[in-house]
């Protein structure tokens, strides 16, 4: 995700900055262990979708152009709170939230002026149209805070009416946890026309590369404040994928899991047999947390990655797999630059829903 605007200013995606996002990695970052999970996918009528041939088209990406130079320097918010002065981590609370907002097919909205020109009634319109669930909409920053009231205030009733869920997102960049909080709280706190609310909340857990200071301590700090001030509303970690590298590193997926519902690892598959992707993210996080899948919608030429966005049947084998392997839903990003063909094919896409007991 592009951290630093909420309309940002470059031309850089949402997510993960790194070699495995967009360039050619081997498929051999092998999957985890198949896991069972507690609310399984359902039979399917639909067979079987074949990986997808690989290589795929635009892969590897080209050389960087000569001149073009390293990518702007990420938004670095000016308050740095030590770690000795941050206050310890509440205790993660035993409560489980309803995961019926993550359930289906979605699509994130980042810029909202460039989400069918900010016309909220069209938004409903495409998305009900696409057989979609829900929608995640950009809510605030460590910079400008909580800032989407006016746009969840039109948004929301809508939507709801339309029977999609609304589930807010944000960038904590973890300089200053509690400060991170106070926004947070404030977008899971917030009440629009008729005591309309946000169905859910994720904070888009990054790295370094986009300026977020990511230890195990500041975010259990973040989460142990936001938890209870959620209640009983959805709360979602968005993460990035859970490759072999990260699950057996430092990425703190153990730490973050007590603390939210549900894992949204961003699986931006780049060069990478899409099923191999999703599968691989699911089954390891799906031993902590129930897990919703982001896919990738976008080209990531601009940013030196593969060269153009993915095609209809990748989306389809990333939807199938992610299904058939007990996610909760599939989403894409991002709403103002996925192409037609994957639209059609996230449309078409027949998610059925598991029966799960009442929460």
């Amino acid at each position: 995700m592009a951290v630093g605007d909420r309309e940002p200013r470059s031309s850089a995606v949402r997510g993960e900055s790194g070699p495995d996002r967009t360039t050619a990695a081997p498929v051999g970052e092998a999957p985890g262990p198949t896991v069972t999970t507690t609310a399984p996918a359902p039979p399917s009528t639909m067979a079987p979708t074949a990986a997808v041939g690989l290589p795929l088209p635009g892969c590897p990406p080209p050389p960087p152009k000569p001149g073009t130079g390293p990518p702007a320097a990420p938004f670095v918010p000016p308050r740095l709170v030590p770690e000795v002065a941050l206050p310890a981590a509440a205790p993660a609370p035993t409560v489980s939230n309803s995961l019926r907002p993550l359930e289906g097919k979605g699509m994130w909205i980042w810029k909202t002026l460039q989400t069918e020109n900010g016309d909220v009634d069209a938004v409903v319109a495409r998305a009900t149209a696409a057989g979609l669930r829900q929608v995640w909409v950009r809510v605030g920053d460590s910079r400008d805070g909580f800032y989407a009231a006016d746009y969840l205030s039109r948004l929301v009733p809508k939507a709801h009416r339309a029977g999609l869920a609304v589930i807010g997102w944000g960038f904590p960049f973890l300089h200053d946890p509690v400060s991170d909080a106070a926004w947070s709280t404030e977008a899971v706190q917030w009440r629009g026309p008729g005591g309309s609310r946000l169905d859910g909340f994720s904070p888009d857990i990054e790295l370094s590369s986009e300026g977020v200071l990511l230890t195990e301590r500041r975010i259990t700090v973040y989460l142990g404040i936001v938890r209870p001030a959620a209640g009983d509303m959805t709360l979602i970690a968005t993460v990035y994928r859970a490759t072999e590298a990260r699950w057996t590193g430092t990425y703190p997926y153990r730490a973050i899991a007590p603390y939210v519902d549900a894992f949204a690892p961003m699986i931006y598959w780049g060069c990478v047999e899409p099923g191999n992707a999703a599968q691989e993210s699911i089954a390891r996080l799906a031993t902590l947390k129930p897990v919703h899948v982001i896919g990738q919608g976008y080209d990531a030429g601009p940013e030196g990655g593969r060269t153009g966005p993915p095609s209809g049947d990748e989306t389809v084998r990333f939807l199938d797999v992610a299904q058939r392997n007990g996610a909760v839903g599939a989403s894409f990003w991002v709403w103002q630059s996925m192409p037609g063909e994957q639209w059609s094919a996230l449309s078409a896409f027949p998610w059925t829903q598991p029966t799960r007991p009442k929460q």
